[in-house]
């Protein structure tokens, strides 16, 4: 057993038998509470690695287990080789079976896996097909419509109307016609296959004894299905799932909170370990957080508290300042102030992407090194996409989008009605092309273009062959005579996928495969251990992550709350994401909002954000002014100077005008302007009139 466990981390490893769900909060450790446990389970000889199933949502998570668990029991069994264990995302494993049964899930062997932008073509062809208006039907809308279709499981149980059905069909129709299924397909596939040959799901049933879910919370019904098939029909499954219902923050993207909230009756007799020992945060950060996540109803409860519980920290900031332009300049003068030159240790976190150009514009003004978070993903480049397209054609010809695509990069001059000549002469576009018979230049090309792929690349290492058939290509040559500015990114880029990545692998199939997963799934953030830089992020893409220092800008009533959720009853969603953003913070938290704020041009007034007013104000400080963290923890906040009260003195405010103020709380004033209406405004930025 595993030193340094608190009890109730110790009674989730020990506990083996029988269903159980582990709410982890925020800092309590979930990941060495997964890995004790699946060590334990191993070093017991419960089970041989091979029968053990963990699922979880990031291959940088899969790899992270793989490796811990590695460093612990590779020294203890000659026998032990992490890769028995069925490690990996839901997708990842999910492919893994239908390799192993390609003909009863009735796939042809070497499928491959569209990504979404081959998806997109595919439904350009559709809709052409249809004869529909391109404005009408948008090819990313629908590509996002039935992957949302496909995460709801079996697609014959959803109720869609006639046209989506007819598009769903045609689209999935020419999906087999060129060998291929997309990202969604890949789970739904493997429930189509257990429920059409109950052999084979027999067979994985009896094959795993352990299952383990991470991120439980984040499931979709395609997901849980997976889940309740490979445990149908046992009493009391060896099932044990891990996350955290007031971390659910993902339902845009198809993740249904209630398959944690209804654990108990999916699995009845179910055991629900709760791990509350936070190991991150201060006490006055993590009682903020909690007095907050308690406004939900939709949460299966628990409190969070500090593993040292005299350590109470600073209390969380509250400051109002004039305007977006004075919240940018506090946050970096904060910086500035603190940082030390470990910038790192700071991080901004915005409701959405669109929040962080004043920051951005402000940190470079004050020469503060800054990462934005949400640039664009390595396989999602266009060159690593084209080099991908250019394999896929290789070693499966028959893949229509990946022809179109590097056809005309370099550009070789065949437009829409040669491609519909391809069209017409083959069942694909590559036979096609062989056989339409283009004449004088166009034809010489056509022999060109055909003999890029003629070599023996089966016997040759990967990283060779793609070298050599970017070569045939001219596609290099294309981008160095390029008058592109990114032209010698795009070949570095390339040159790294060859080097770093494709070397790695001992088939291009195999890559391909890994390529993609790649491109669909939501892996983690990576940074450099040398590298210093604020990091400015969405509050989605810092999950699981953690910072000395959070900077929580635009607290707003209509930006976040958001405007949406405040009007489509959204609100315990936007809760969740405020309880993610707090808990972030290790040492200190700062909400900022303004009075007033510039947006696409527009001068917009918001109330202050109502999560604010959620929190116990023990936990809060509202004084307007942040101290350095270097203090010393202590038990109670230092007493301020009473101030003598305000309440029905005239104010004159720089852009809001003159007002009365009707409340005070210590240094935020309610003011009733004349024209702005009742805002709360910091002391400080107010004049008196006598």
């Amino acid at each position: 057993m595993p030193e340094n466990l608190n009890p109730e981390q110790t009674r989730a490893v020990e506990t083996t038998e029988g269903p159980i769900l582990v709410l982890s909060g925020a800092g309590t450790g979930k990941t060495s509470v997964l890995v004790a446990r699946l060590v334990h389970i191993l070093a017991s000889r419960l089970a041989q690695p091979w029968q053990v199933l963990a699922l979880t949502f990031t291959n940088k998570a899969a790899n992270e287990m793989k490796n811990r668990i590695t460093d612990r029991l590779a020294n203890e069994f000659d026998d032990f080789h992490v890769q028995d264990i069925w490690c990996g995302t839901f997708h990842s494993m999910c492919l893994r079976i239908l390799q192993q049964n390609t003909i009863r899930a009735g796939l042809n062997p070497g499928f491959i896996i569209f990504d979404e932008e081959q998806q997109k073509a595919v439904l350009k062809n559709v809709f052409a097909a249809m004869g529909a208006d391109s404005k009408e039907y948008d090819a990313a809308d629908w590509v996002e419509k039935i992957s949302r279709i496909k995460d709801n499981g079996r697609v014959e149980n959803i109720d869609v109307g006639p046209r989506t059905k007819k598009i769903l069909d045609d689209y999935n129709a020419e999906l087999r016609r060129q060998s291929a299924i997309d990202f969604g397909d890949i789970i739904l596939m493997v429930l189509n296959l257990f429920e059409n040959a109950p052999d084979v799901l027999e067979k994985y049933q009896n094959k795993f004894k352990y299952i383990m879910v991470d991120e439980f919370q984040d499931t979709n019904n395609a997901q849980m299905q997976f889940i309740k098939l490979l445990t149908q029909g046992r009493e009391n499954p060896n099932i044990c799932c891990v996350g955290d219902d007031d971390q659910s923050i993902y339902s845009w993207r198809g993740a249904e909170i209630r398959n944690i909230l209804e654990f108990d009756k999916t699995f009845p007799g179910a055991q629900i370990i709760r791990l509350e020992t936070n190991y991150r945060s201060t006490g006055n950060i993590l009682g903020a957080a909690n007095s907050l996540i308690r406004h939900n109803n939709g949460r299966l409860g628990k409190d969070l508290h500090p593993a040292d519980e005299k350590y109470i920290g600073e209390p969380v900031y509250v400051l109002t300042v004039p305007s977006n332009f004075d919240e940018a300049k506090l946050i970096a003068n904060t910086i500035l102030r603190y940082a030390n030159g470990q910038y790192s240790d700071f991080a901004v976190l915005i409701r959405t992407g669109s929040l962080s150009r004043g920051f951005e514009e402000e940190f470079a003004a004050a020469h503060i090194p800054y990462r934005l978070i949400g640039t664009t993903k390595f396989y999602d480049r266009m060159e690593i996409r084209d080099v991908i397209a250019y394999l896929r054609v290789l070693t499966h010809p028959e893949d229509d989008i990946s022809f179109a695509r590097i056809l005309a990069r370099p550009r070789r001059g065949f437009g829409p009605s040669a491609i519909a000549k391809m069209r017409a002469s083959g069942g694909y576009l590559f036979d096609g092309l062989k056989k339409a018979n283009f004449g004088g230049k166009q034809g010489n090309t056509a022999k060109e273009f055909m003999a890029v792929f003629d070599f023996e690349w089966k016997s040759m290492a990967p990283a060779d062959a793609t070298k050599q058939l970017l070569e045939n290509a001219g596609y290099i040559k294309y981008w160095q005579e390029s008058k592109d500015p990114d032209a010698n990114d795009r070949i570095s880029n390339v040159r790294e996928l060859i080097t770093n990545v494709i070397a790695n692998y001992n088939s291009l199939q195999e890559f391909l495969e890994h390529a993609a997963l790649m491109t669909t799934d939501d892996n983690d953030v990576e940074f450099g251990a040398d590298s210093q830089a604020v990091n400015i992020m969405t509050i989605h893409a810092a999950k699981g992550l953690e910072f000395d220092t959070v900077f929580l800008p635009a607290w707003e009533d209509g930006l976040f709350p958001n405007d949406k959720s405040i009007k489509e009853g959204g609100m315990e969603e936007e809760r969740r994401l405020a309880y993610v953003a707090l808990t972030r913070a290790r040492r200190r938290a700062i909400i900022t909002n303004t009075m007033s704020r510039v947006i696409f041009g527009a001068r917009q007034y918001y109330p202050p954000a109502r999560f604010i007013a959620e929190m116990d104000a023990r936990y809060l400080d509202f004084g307007g002014r942040a101290q350095p963290y270097e203090r010393k923890p202590t038990q109670h906040k230092p007493e301020k100077p009473k101030l003598q009260s305000v309440v029905g003195k005239l104010v004159v405010h720089d852009e809001l005008g003159r007002g009365v103020v009707i409340e005070e709380r210590d240094n935020i004033l309610t003011i009733a302007f004349n024209r702005a209406g009742i805002k709360k405004v910091a002391r400080d930025f107010v004049k008196f009139v006598d």
